[in-house]
């Protein structure tokens, strides 16, 4: 609605507003807009920064800090290095380049509320469209690795595909319309849906650009984020 448009034109002007770092550089051309699971911290005390610019500076100015990402539920946080997208070099820290999306997705074993009940019943339910619950994990969630291309026409074909994996016990699933299929033995940093809609607008994040990075994908091929047409 027009509250959404609001808040992404406010992302979208934050991120023209973002201070640049003469003495380490940001990685040109990208904008942290997704999620970062766990590995950046918010900047806590009474100085802590309140705006994009802020953190931006905050960052720039610690030999510590490499990355930072601001939104306004979660404030300033910042952290180490990251690897972005489809990047497989460097460091274990991962953060998705998209914009946090809506998914479908479900667990298929237990987990969280569900520790102890019976593995086999959640398995059962979870593969049967009469029973299954796609709306169980509406955020993103974390953990599941690459993009399964053949089973990502739609919800019930990821479902499918993970329930019927035979080279592991499918744990976890989760399809986005955009993004395709995901699934693994299991799932973590879900996002959840407590009706907060800002949970699901991008964030604004730069990282430094750092000395023997190749910032390369898995067939040590350069990867550079897609960046959205300016208007």
């Amino acid at each position: 609605g027009s509250a959404s448009a609001g808040l992404k034109g406010a992302a979208t002007a934050a991120a023209a507003a973002i201070p640049d770092c003469p003495s380490a550089p940001w990685k040109e051309d990208e904008d942290l807009r997704g999620k970062c699971p766990g590995d950046l911290k918010p900047v806590a005390g009474p100085d802590a920064p309140g705006t994009a610019a802020e953190c931006a500076s905050s960052c720039c100015d610690s030999a510590e800090c490499v990355t930072w990402q601001f939104r306004q539920d979660t404030g300033c946080i910042q952290g180490k290095d990251v690897r972005i997208g489809q990047e497989k070099d460097g460091v274990s820290a991962w953060c998705s380049d998209h914009p946090p999306q809506k998914w479908q997705g479900q667990f298929l074993k237990a987990h969280g509320k569900t520790k102890g009940w019976d593995e086999a019943a959640i398995r059962k339910g979870g593969c049967s469209t009469e029973t299954w619950d796609p709306r169980e994990e509406p955020g993103q969630c974390f953990g599941l690795g690459d993009v399964r291309e053949n089973a990502s026409g739609s919800a019930e074909e990821c479902m499918r595909a993970c329930c019927d994996e035979t080279r592991f016990v499918c744990g976890a699933w989760q399809w986005n319309a955009e993004l395709g299929c995901f699934y693994g033995k299991g799932m973590h940093g879900c996002q959840g849906d407590d009706g907060d809609p800002v949970k699901f607008e991008p964030f604004v994040g730069r990282r430094k650009r750092m000395a023997g990075r190749t910032y390369t994908d898995k067939h040590n091929k350069p990867w550079n984020m897609e960046m959205p047409a300016a208007g």
